[in-house]
């Protein structure tokens, strides 16, 4: 079989969950004995029309067709972002030439919805993953430059104005609508500006924008939903509930023993992810910093924070994080973790922390801490609790609440018994092998291909959406 994984990013340049699981993928479907390639996006540029170039890049034995992508300025570019001519047109010339049994988009994040036409026009099954929002919304996240987690797509006008408040200029309308009172104050500026000329073609694409990316994602030959809570969001906008497969998320084969190196005079808390405001590390570093005044010097374990991801994409974010930190000996901001290094900091960590403030999907890292036997104190949002089970495997705390970290934390230290008993249940949800043949057997049942190799394992695609 031959398989087209299309990526928003690909190692070694970007490196996150979605780019571990497609690489992943990837890397199995040609050790199994297919045929695959990938696609992402490299590098952004601006111009005054839309253009895509692409340089080959042989990774593993298998070529990684790496984009760059040009986008206009203003409400074009705005619709370049989700509908690209020159991205469609790249596509049906690949498709043209290579034929590809299947082709799965991870996200339409960076690529549009142009490579999904491209392949339907061609006639070559498609497969959506909904790894983010990007299908609902324009910024990915259903969050907020504001920080405050969108419901969705309500209105193409408070669309609009959530994408224009990006820019400082913008947001003097939203800030003053709130200390008035009134209540939901983006739409409600959104409402304001729509009659102005300037404002109305964006809230024209906005508009656009959601009847073209859910028609497209309808169209779609089969739909992967990592979680139920991302299934939930999408048909709450339109999406089908047909021809939609679950299939969880899975830990690294490397995390698949629990391995215990831990330091009994140090209760170590880690983060792994991307540095990012809507990760919540500041929700988390003024968590351990009341857990830290909580204890005193009564503490019978030194408390001790490290972070470990790529802090050069939001700078002033790590400037934040940076003065939070101040100069306490205990936190630490480790950079990147290479993965080959993920299982040791995790069989040293007592914690695993997941302090997001916008609706995570799952959380790949939260399953690799539970195959290693460590606990995860995660905020109860999105399809988190899908898999960390309060007061099982972790802990569940509201989201943007440092205070419930803290107690978390200072219980912990002063009753260790009771984070041991967490220890003692956490357990991986799905297993790599079981995602992988999941994912494999969705491929043969679009191309009637029954020969391909395939492990015996649970059947983690569920087609009904009732559940």
């Amino acid at each position: 079989m031959f398989v087209t994984l299309a990526t928003p990013h690909y190692p070694p340049r970007n490196i996150g969950g979605v780019e571990f699981y497609v690489q992943s993928l990837a890397r199995w479907l040609h050790q199994q004995g297919h045929r695959v390639e990938v696609v992402c996006v490299e590098q952004i540029e601006y111009g005054p029309f839309p253009r895509v170039n692409a340089r080959v890049d042989p990774v593993e034995g298998f070529p990684v067709h790496r984009l760059t992508v040009r986008w206009r300025k203003g409400p074009l570019g705005l619709r370049d972002r989700f509908d690209h001519p020159a991205m469609e047109l790249w596509f049906k010339a690949y498709f043209h030439s290579r034929r590809p049994d299947v082709f799965h988009l991870h996200s339409g994040y960076l690529l549009t919805v142009s490579p999904l036409r491209a392949a339907m026009k061609m006639g070559i099954p498609t497969v959506v993953s909904l790894h983010d929002f990007w299908f609902l919304c324009a910024h990915h996240t259903l969050l907020r430059p504001s920080g405050q987690v969108c419901p969705g797509p309500e209105d193409p006008a408070g669309c609009a104005y959530c994408w224009l408040s990006q820019g400082r200029r913008y947001r003097w309308m939203e800030q003053g609508l709130a200390r008035l009172g009134v209540a939901h104050p983006h739409l409600q500026a959104g409402r304001l500006l729509r009659p102005w000329p300037f404002f109305r073609p964006w809230a024209q694409i906005m508009a656009e924008r959601l009847r073209t990316t859910m028609r497209v994602l309808n169209q779609a030959s089969a739909i992967h939903v990592p979680s139920r809570f991302i299934q939930r969001q999408h048909e709450g906008f339109g999406m089908r509930k047909e021809g939609v497969h679950l299939i969880r998320y899975f830990a690294s084969p490397d995390c698949t023993q629990p391995v215990d190196q831990r330091d009994r005079a140090i209760f170590h808390v880690v983060y792994i992810g991307q540095i990012a405001p809507h990760k919540g590390i500041h929700v988390l570093l003024e968590g351990i910093r009341q857990a830290k005044t909580a204890l005193g010097d009564k503490g019978s374990r030194r408390l001790r924070l490290t972070i470990y991801g790529d802090d050069r994409v939001f700078p002033a974010y790590r400037v934040r994080l940076q003065q939070l930190a101040g100069a306490d000996p205990d936190i630490r901001l480790a950079g990147v973790l290479p993965r080959e290094q993920l299982r040791e900091a995790l069989a040293k960590a007592d914690v695993l922390v997941l302090p997001s403030i916008w609706p995570e999907i799952t959380g790949i890292v939260a399953l690799e801490a539970l195959a290693m036997g460590v606990p995860v104190l995660a905020s109860a949002t999105g399809g988190i609790p899908e898999v960390v089970i309060h007061s099982q495997n972790g802990w569940l705390v509201p989201p943007r609440d440092p205070k419930a970290i803290a107690e978390a934390l200072v219980r912990w230290i002063r009753e260790p018994e009771a984070l041991e008993q967490l220890r003692a249940h956490a357990k991986p949800v799905t297993s790599f092998e079981q995602t992988m043949d999941a994912t494999l057997r969705l491929y043969q049942g679009l191309t009637g291909d029954q020969t391909s190799p395939s492990n015996q394992g649970p059947d983690l695609l569920i087609q009904d959406s009732g559940k």
